[in-house]
């Protein structure tokens, strides 16, 4: 039997049945004027196996039958030499089969003299496998968030100097310059673009920008790249239009072509390793703030983690169908896009089917929806279903000539959207309509998760948050840190509701978790940040809690928002044994808001109760009665409660709190006062509202529900516990004076 010979031919023909025979040029044609050198050091030409070109490197290849240290060695000389002007990737091959395939892959960064190895080995990587290495290996893996706000605040201050980019053009700016540099063309030709000519300057009377034809080359990038996928029943948008400002753009070639080649080596290229990131969702944090504050205070974008978190929750899979009824910068829908990619392992035309029919966007305000258009482009599209328009199908449109609402909510209904993940606007009540709006459009047993204000339930108690409840069951009920969106300078109470499209069941629990604190800490100049790598763990015990309904003690707890028929959103504390009634704060008193200003003490007789922890006085009085002043505007002192009897007057940050006298209801004040004070934190958490500053709604307020306790166990509280309680304060406020008076001593 004969031993079969080793051949560098069947090396080779392993190598072209897996990329193809017609992709890399073969030794016998590479041309001449690449320069490459015979690898025995004489000045005869000389060529690798197989050779290819691309537009920012090129990959030489060298095959052995089997000695793969001399497939490495003469790779690497061919890297070395030869006269291409681009970077060189090598690949040394050797092996006779599949199975004992070796190979290695080499970079030279044109200008330099090391050669870097790519960490693959012994496994043939796609072309595109390899571009991303390129990109990682030659500009770092990914654009970290530290990093990427350093550039982006930098790129702000280039932006401001002389107001050459205004505040309101900064990000979709940016954003032009991201797509623009997608553009093979634009790309290889920006840095060599020049002024217009002494011909074109005379032949206009207008004045000519040095930057003219650059900024006519960004344009027609732009649009040569958006152009299409403008879903027919989004209102009219012209990508020329909204980025026309452009052409008045006049920074000198030198400083925009610095500029450019900034975002190109220190964003673009790297963010090709890291698509998640909502850079352009970050750039108009960034670039839309003074001071951090974004000026259109019905915007509020929601913090990277807390995406991935509401991602998570939805627990997609890779035949789901993603809605966002008012995508902002379109962050949900890219986090949702990569991870049914992430779930497709590769299958090219699952992967097509989740970009074309699986994402669904709406968005009414223009320059997020070029951002979120923009975004999505950047991440390998998914704009064919973003909507230019409101989602909410009753109200915004009667200016549309043709509106057709049923048509809409047909396309919507058509497309069987089963997840819908939504920050929505959080003025003027929106956050119930978006949430009714979404449930209408998902499919039955289809999940929304949304995170809104924490008292949108409770406050439309009635029949809108009733209405949502008939359509969906609510599962969980997530409370966000009061810190959430501090960059934004924004002090918001919101949590992350999840629902489910059937119907809410009174006797359904419901599972509630305080997030107090999300491992995030403030760094000047730098936001929120997860400084000590806290959040990760805290995600994943989230997510095991929500997902297999567990209870932690002190963190969260299964509650039921119905009892005996009455509805409680922010749920009726489970107590064994417990046989009180849930009663509204308004049943048991009279509620009236204070009258004078805080800062209008003056010296008098009369107390003057303010939200905070001492009492001020005044020459007058408003209110001659026992009373307990509650302080409901008043940020720090919030819930903060008084018991008074006698003479006194209120803020106007307080309301003042009677004795309503309802005969089946007695009350004792001054318990109802220890009471409120033990549950201080539970009303703030559940009714506390507002986008800079938190209060509490008086009338949401007076429907809170609470416990009524029996008037005798009132008056045992007060009798064995109130007054040991009050002989102790008394004794420690005559302890602080004689401190006080002792240091005074000490000092004379």
């Amino acid at each position: 039997m004969t031993r079969k010979k080793n051949s560098e031919t069947i090396t080779e023909n392993i190598f072209r049945t897996f990329y193809g025979a017609s992709t890399f040029i073969e030794k016998s044609a590479i041309p001449s004027a690449y320069g490459f050198t015979s690898k025995r050091g004489t000045d005869y030409a000389g060529y690798p196996d197989f050779f290819r070109l691309e537009e920012n490197y090129c990959i030489v290849v060298e095959a052995k039958a089997t000695d793969h240290i001399a497939a490495q060695k003469e790779v690497q000389y061919y890297i070395v030499n030869n006269k291409v002007c681009k970077d060189v990737i090598g690949i040394a091959i050797s092996g006779q089969s599949t199975e004992n395939i070796k190979i290695t892959y080499y970079l030279k960064v044109k200008g330099k003299t090391e050669i870097s190895v790519f960490p693959q080995e012994n496994t043939f990587m796609s072309l595109s496998a390899i571009k991303k290495q390129y990109t990682k290996t030659k500009y770092g893996e990914s654009v970290t968030t530290e990093a990427l706000i350093a550039v982006l605040k930098g790129l702000n201050k280039r932006f401001n100097n002389e107001n050459k980019i205004r505040d309101t053009d900064r990000s979709l700016f940016f954003s032009g310059l991201m797509i623009a540099l997608k553009n093979n063309n634009f790309r290889s030709t920006y840095k060599n673009i020049q002024a217009p000519s002494k011909q074109e300057v005379a032949s206009t009377k207008a004045t000519v920008l040095e930057a003219h034809n650059l900024n006519k080359a960004i344009l027609e990038a732009i649009t040569t790249e958006l152009e299409s996928k403008i879903n027919n029943l989004s209102k009219e948008f012209s990508w020329r239009d909204k980025f026309s400002f452009i052409k008045n753009v006049d920074y000198t070639l030198e400083e925009y072509k610095k500029i450019i080649g900034i975002i190109e080596e220190k964003i673009f290229y790297p963010f090709q390793n890291e698509e998640k990131q909502d850079i352009l969702g970050r750039a108009y944090k960034i670039f839309l703030s003074r001071a951090g504050k974004v000026d259109n205070k019905n915007i509020i974008l929601t913090p990277d983690h807390i995406k991935e978190l509401m991602v998570r929750l939805a627990r997609l899979s890779v035949n789901d169908v993603v809605l966002d009824t008012c995508a902002g910068s379109g962050g949900f829908l890219m986090e949702a896009m990569e991870t049914m990619i992430a779930l497709a392992n590769g299958d090219e035309s699952t992967i097509a089917q989740i970009k074309e029919t699986q994402l669904i966007g709406f968005e009414i305000d223009s320059v997020l929806f070029a951002l979120a258009c923009s975004n999505m482009f950047l991440h390998g599209d998914g704009r064919t279903n973003l909507l230019y328009r409101s989602s909410l199908l009753d109200e915004t449109q009667g200016g549309i000539v043709n509106n057709n609402d049923k048509e809409l909510l047909d396309f919507i209904k058509g497309m069987k959207p089963t997840k819908c993940i939504i920050n929505p606007p959080y003025e003027n009540n929106n956050p119930i309509k978006f949430t009714i709006q979404a449930l209408n459009y998902l499919e039955p047993g289809g999940k929304l998760v949304i995170i809104m204000p924490t008292p949108t339930l409770t406050h439309n108690q009635g029949s809108l948050t009733e209405k949502v409840l008939s359509m969906a069951k609510l599962e969980y009920v997530i409370k966000m840190p009061n810190k959430l969106f501090s960059e934004q300078k924004r002090t918001v109470n919101t949590s992350i509701f999840g629902f489910t499209k059937t119907p809410h069941i009174q006797s359904d629990d419901v599972l509630f978790y305080n997030l107090e604190d999300d491992g995030f800490i403030s760094i000047q100049h730098k936001g929120r940040i997860d400084k000590n790598g806290r959040w990760q763990g805290i995600e994943d015990t989230i997510i095991d809690v929500i997902f297999n309904s567990k209870e932690i003690p002190g963190v969260c707890q299964k509650k039921k928002i119905y009892k005996n028929g009455i509805l409680n959103c922010a749920g009726i504390q489970a107590r064994r044994n417990s046989s009180y009634q849930m009663v509204k704060i308004s049943t048991l008193f009279d509620v009236n808001k204070g009258t004078l200003a805080s800062e209008s003490n003056i010296d008098g007789d009369f107390p003057f109760i303010t939200a905070s922890e001492e009492w001020k006085t005044h020459n007058e009085y408003a209110h001659d009665t026992e009373a307990i002043v509650y302080a409901v505007s008043a940020a720090g002192s919030l819930g903060r409660s008084h018991y008074v009897n006698g003479k006194f007057i209120a803020s106007n940050l307080c309301l003042v709190l009677t004795d309503r006298k309802n005969p089946k209801y007695p009350i004792d004040l001054q318990f109802y006062n220890c009471y409120f004070a033990s549950i201080r934190k539970q009303i703030v958490s559940d009714l506390s509202d507002g986008t800079s500053k938190l209060t509490i709604s008086p009338d949401m307020f007076k429907e809170y529900y609470i416990d009524y306790i029996p008037i005798d166990e009132q008056k045992k509280f007060i009798k064995t516990k109130l007054k040991s309680f009050l002989t102790l304060q008394d004794q420690y406020k005559k302890a602080q004076e004689k401190l006080s008076k002792d240091i005074s001593n000490i000092a004379e």
